[in-house]
């Protein structure tokens, strides 16, 4: 009687435990979500794999260099810039907006520092090769951590529709980029023996 006892409480304290450490870890295991909530609310796909060039299709968005993009939570409009993101390309950028970049010339971190410079909230870079299945989005490198912006990439084909969309009025973006994971809280996922290392994509 006292083994089935303990057994029953053992699994009454497991159960709830492991559903608490499944949430943290598919929590800490996504790491950016890129929603449009203006004038549709629509949510938009990271990249499960940082090896995929370009990513397959259905995935949107990807960070960039994990280890120093700066992490955050914006809600704004995005403003395209003209030309590549350069320092002179931000004359008529309105601060506290999102800046909607093309890549291409500079460097990625440098489209983001200069956007930064000019009062952008994020930046989303725009991929300008539609080659593959259109999705051409990857995790580009770089030191970042020199800018305290969120910043994503995005692939050729969201930015077409972004730059179509705002021929016809405001579009309004959600970014958020949430830290990498400690090592700490992966060793805790992997206690759970759920298999939770890789990314989880958005619904």
């Amino acid at each position: 009687m006292t083994t089935k006892i303990n057994k029953s409480l053992m699994a009454c304290v497991a159960i709830p435990l492991c559903s608490l450490f499944a949430t943290k870890a598919q929590a800490v295991t996504t790491m950016a979500f890129l929603d449009q909530t203006l004038p549709t609310v629509t949510s938009y796909a990271e990249v499960e794999s940082t090896t995929n060039d370009p990513a397959p299709a259905g995935e949107d968005f990807a960070r960039f260099n994990p280890l120093t993009s700066p992490t955050g939570d914006v809600t704004s409009f995005i403003q395209l810039v003209p030309g590549n993101g350069e320092a002179g390309d931000f004359g008529g950028f309105i601060a506290g907006n999102i800046a909607l970049i093309d890549r291409g010339a500079i460097a990625f971190v440098d489209k983001v520092a200069n956007a930064e410079a000019a009062g952008a909230v994020g930046v989303l870079i725009a991929n300008t090769d539609p080659s593959g299945n259109g999705a051409g989005v990857f995790q580009g490198g770089g030191d970042f951590s020199g800018t305290t912006i969120p910043a994503l990439m995005i692939r050729n084909g969201l930015g077409n529709d972004l730059k179509a969309q705002m021929l016809l009025g405001d579009v309004e973006m959600h970014i958020n980029v949430v830290p990498e994971p400690s090592g700490s809280m992966l060793a805790l996922v992997a206690l759970t023996g759920f298999g939770l290392f890789g990314r989880r994509r958005r619904q």
